[in-house]
């Protein structure tokens, strides 16, 4: 065969029950999936008769490149834990448990890390296939964003611990009231991209898509609930000012500054998965 072939899909992108490879000089041959496993593991099996000769199936099936979806759920769960434990490193603070925050320090640090290396190795593997349901960029921007969660809880606590902050004991309960919510939206976000399974397997259509759409309501929600948590913090802080360094006001107001961007970022994460199925 001198051209190269033409891959034709039938019914739904990536999921058909059939693809025929055309052939240079016209002839067709289907390709069925195989019944076996999870939709987005099944490999199409059969081989191409071609001038009474057959090209193995293995020569074909090299040309497809893994799912991508298992480490980008791998990788969303990393975030998701890494943000869940910024509640245990305020908590820890505010009974003023140096080796505890430390301690928790570590394993943000720790996690952090292990995200930065699997989003590596998936940029690294992502495949540039025909076969990939939504396009390679909008994928890798998804893998950015949600990186972005892990990324911003280690410099909150990174700063904290650098400076051994406290914070002021008139607005510990708001501030924790507003930690606990942007730890609640990042998780959300966190939870919407461990359903890129379901929405592979559906090919980004369906009922699935109609269920991402709810989540990322709920993420909505709980994002403008922190913004109003922030709101309250921030007046609470301004109330106390006095009593505490200016220096300290300042990287205070930092890090509530870093706490809403948190929550700013994960809304940012569902809404990339939106326009994913909206494609």
């Amino acid at each position: 065969v001198r051209s190269a072939p033409t891959l034709v899909t039938y019914g739904e992108p990536f999921h058909s029950h059939r693809i025929s490879i055309l052939l240079g000089s016209g002839q067709s041959c289907p390709w069925y999936r195989d019944g076996r496993g999870r939709a987005d593991q099944r490999l199409l099996i059969g081989c191409i008769h071609l001038g009474g000769k057959i090209m193995s199936r293995g020569s074909f099936l090299d040309l497809l490149a893994q799912s991508p979806v298992k480490p980008m759920l791998e990788h969303a769960m990393i975030a998701g834990n890494c943000t869940d434990e910024l509640g245990v490193f305020i908590a820890a603070l505010n009974k003023n448990d140096w080796q505890g925050a430390i301690k928790s320090r570590e394993r943000i640090v720790e996690l952090e890390h292990e995200a930065d290396d699997l989003k590596r190795e998936i940029r690294g593997h992502l495949p540039k296939s025909l076969f990939l349901p939504v396009p390679r960029a909008d994928l890798l921007d998804l893998i950015r964003l949600v990186d972005r969660l892990p990324n911003t809880v280690k410099d909150i606590s990174g700063l904290m611990t650098g400076r051994k902050m406290q914070v002021p004991e008139g607005i510990r309960v708001s501030f924790t009231d507003f930690v606990t919510k942007a730890v609640n939206t990042a998780r959300q976000a966190s939870e919407s991209v461990e359903r890129l399974d379901d929405l592979f397997r559906a090919a980004f259509r369906g009922e699935i898509a109609k269920t991402l759409g709810v989540l990322v309501q709920r993420l909505d929600a709980l994002e403008h609930e922190t913004d109003e948590a922030e709101i309250a913090v921030r007046a609470e802080l301004f109330a106390v000012e006095n009593d505490i360094t200016p220096i300290e006001v300042v990287f205070l107001y930092e890090v509530v500054k870093e706490i809403g961007e948190l929550a700013d970022r994960a809304q940012q994460v569902g809404h990339r998965l939106l326009m994913l199925v909206a494609k």
